[in-house]
């Protein structure tokens, strides 16, 4: 099962190599890794949708809880609407401060991210796949975790984790659960919008969810994938699952 498992990642590598080297410029390429950790993500930066709570101590009837915009940004009294999309916490009160400088003597302002927008998925082989909240301290084993735990259908060995970079592209980062049980390798803290994929103890399972999430971004056919016996198997997909 391991050596399947490594022969289909090397095929992928091997694959996406030679395909975007073909048709560079044509479509946005995935890139395969062995599950290099990701760095903590140290300082979130708010997000639309966010729900924000924006603090005036010496001045309360000014304090709001608030959600930031469709367009990124939020409404407070006596100020400009101020942008508050792709800043972090500090930096959204240097932005306050300033504006509220010319309305009130030395103000006093903090600010919370009260929720956050941003999502991870978790799919495949675990019982309760779907939707769940990101946060800074979330890792790949913990957001199985929320999704109830690995079915007994899983593989129990491996999970595949889905990045999506700055330019689109995609990478398909695996995770080896046994090195991570034995200290040999560490578990990787998420991003907002990984995806989580469980495989199924079948080699072909792991086929099909890669041709489902990344063929359109690989300019190859689903036959230079598979393996010769064109593999099959089941697997779950997240469907309409319930944000936790």
């Amino acid at each position: 099962m391991r050596q399947g498992m490594e022969r289909l990642v090397l095929s992928i590598v091997f694959m996406v190599g030679c395909a975007t080297s073909h048709h560079e410029g044509e479509h946005a390429a995935a890139s395969v890794a062995s599950a290099p950790p990701a760095p903590v993500v140290d300082e979130y930066r708010i997000q639309t949708g966010d729900e924000l709570d924006i603090v005036l101590p010496l001045n309360p009837e000014l304090s709001v809880r608030t959600f930031v915009r469709p367009d990124g940004k939020v409404s407070l009294e006596l100020i400009d609407e101020i942008t508050a999309e792709g800043l972090t916490t500090a930096e959204l009160t240097d932005h306050l401060l300033n504006a509220y400088s010319t309305e009130l003597r030395d103000p006093d302002i903090s600010v919370n991210v009260v929720s956050m927008a941003a999502r991870i998925y978790v799919d495949g082989h675990v019982e309760e796949p779907g939707e769940y909240v990101w946060t800074r301290q979330v890792t790949a084993m913990q957001a199985v975790a929320l999704a109830g735990g690995l079915r007994d259908t899983a593989a129990g060995e491996h999970l595949l984790v889905v990045r999506r970079g700055p330019g689109g592209e995609q990478q398909l980062i695996e995770v080896d659960l046994e090195n991570v049980e034995d200290g040999e390798s560490r578990d990787i803290h998420l991003v907002p919008y990984d995806t989580v994929y469980v495989p199924s103890s079948r080699v072909a399972d792991v086929n099909k969810w890669v041709d489902q999430y990344i063929r359109k971004n690989i300019p190859i056919t689903p036959r230079e994938v598979l393996p010769p016996d064109g593999g099959g198997g089941g697997g779950g997909t997240a469907g309409a699952g319930q944000v936790k």
